[in-house]
């Protein structure tokens, strides 16, 4: 569900506010992580301490016990890596 709704956010963010034409998406576990990586070629600038969503989905990712990190350059595009624990692996 946490995948999802990291997804979802990803591609409204790059939809609403990014003007990206191409969203790249991949998902992955390595152990007991599950690795979700975002890039987009929109306008970036993405900056989750200006109270968008990137906050909200900051903050669940953590509660999870995860870890964000986010890259979005001015003119660049975005680049989001998630990583949340999972259990059962």
């Amino acid at each position: 569900m946490a995948a999802y709704y990291v997804v979802s956010e990803v591609l409204t963010n790059a939809t609403k506010h990014a003007r990206a034409s191409v969203v790249r998406v991949d998902v992955e576990v390595e152990g007991a992580i599950l690795r979700i990586l975002t890039q987009d070629d929109g306008i970036g600038g993405a900056d989750p301490g200006r109270g968008s969503g990137l906050i909200g989905l900051q903050d669940r990712v953590e509660t999870l016990g995860g870890h964000m990190e986010i890259v979005s350059p001015v003119g660049h595009g975005t680049t989001l890596l998630v990583k949340i624990p999972i259990d059962g692996v």
